[in-house]
């Protein structure tokens, strides 16, 4: 499955190959010892670049976060890869993916456009299903300073002021802690 991701040439057979992939890394940690140990990761992450259906390599690569060190997750540019696909991916793709930068949101500090682009998903429309994933990730950056400031100027507190009322869950708290950053800055000014 790995070499397909690599060399696939029937129509379909990458994604196939994505897919079995995703299936096979959902639960068994010695099928993603194995995936990782050939390189899985690799083309899975090289499979993001092309222009296919990328749910399934998001998946799989969520799958496969778990087992791997953030100093490999780093080196192979698997951050800036999942920021990409939270921007211009398919609503399945980006949920699989902001699901797979919450496990790794240490390294989500460091990339000035994760931020952005997960507030993005926050949008309240029906469509969006990674609103949820969202959340959760921005709540979990919320106690860096740095990263509360850019939620709020990228307009986190109108889209959670929305997702509240949606009874979305972690939402309201989100918001409250925003709000209460925003109010201890305008006190601390004057």
């Amino acid at each position: 499955m790995i070499n397909l991701l690599d060399c696939g040439i029937l129509l379909g057979s990458k994604e196939y190959a994505a897919e079995c992939l995703q299936n096979l890394t959902a639960s068994n940690n010695n099928l993603r010892r194995i995936v990782i140990s050939e390189g899985g990761i690799r083309r899975l992450l090289a499979y993001l670049d092309g222009p296919l259906p990328q749910e399934s390599a998001v998946a799989a690569l969520r799958n496969l976060v778990t087992s791997v060190s953030v100093e490999m997750l780093v080196s192979l540019g698997f951050l800036p890869r999942l920021v990409h696909v939270l921007k211009s991916g398919s609503l399945g793709a980006q949920q699989a993916a902001a699901s797979a930068i919450c496990r790794n949101c240490r390294e989500v500090k460091k990339n000035d456009k994760s931020v952005p682009n997960l507030v993005q998903l926050l949008d309240p429309s029906p469509q969006n299903t990674a609103k949820k994933y969202a959340v959760s990730c921005l709540a979990s950056l919320s106690s860096s300073k740095k990263c509360k400031k850019l939620m709020i100027s990228y307009g986190a507190i109108g889209y959670l002021k929305k997702l509240t009322e949606m009874d979305i869950p972690g939402a309201k708290k989100l918001l409250e802690r925003l709000e209460r950053g925003k109010l201890r800055s305008l006190f601390s000014r004057k």
